[in-house]
């Protein structure tokens, strides 16, 4: 109390304007690095950890003359043949899966996928597993994404997008 005058007490942090700024910045980024913008062509849609196994953009641009990407080993028959496994819970509460398409047999038909990605909880762990195919002349695309149970290799879901 120098001079008679009473110190004027600081504002909290929370109530300063430049740290909102700092805050939603930061928000910004990590949404932008966590979402990849929208811009990621071979994005799975796992919220885990992911371990990508693409191709890269020299492999898949080799062949300069071709005007489309060379299409996976799929067919209407091959995905209809594809059988989901049954889910069994187990009396420790473990998961289970029977007869369901082995994922081994599948990749044998078709080839290997373009991009996979595993998540885990506890000890169980699942692989998704796509496979893309682009017809540029055509202007088509074809996704078909497989999960399935790494522990057994049963196939536990298919899906299918064409466009």
């Amino acid at each position: 109390m120098k001079n008679g005058k009473t110190p004027k007490a600081k504002k909290p942090i929370y109530k300063r304007i430049w740290f909102w700024i700092v805050v939603v910045i930061v928000v910004a980024v990590i949404g932008s690095a966590i979402g990849g913008g929208g811009k990621d062509k071979d994005k799975d849609s796992s919220d885990s950890k992911s371990t990508a196994t693409s191709k890269s953009s020299s492999q898949a641009k080799t062949s300069s003359s071709s005007s489309e990407k060379p299409k996976s080993g799929w067919t209407q028959e091959i995905y209809d043949s594809v059988v989901s496994a049954k889910t069994n819970f187990n009396d420790d509460g473990t998961i289970a899966y029977s007869g369901g398409t082995p994922f081994a047999e599948i990749e044998a038909k078709v080839g290997k996928p373009d991009t996979t990605s595993e998540s885990s909880v506890g000890d169980q762990t699942t692989v998704l597993a796509n496979w893309t195919s682009i017809s540029w002349t055509k202007g088509e695309t074809q996704s078909i994404t497989i999960q399935y149970d790494k522990a057994t290799g049963q196939i536990t879901s298919k899906s299918k997008f064409n466009s």
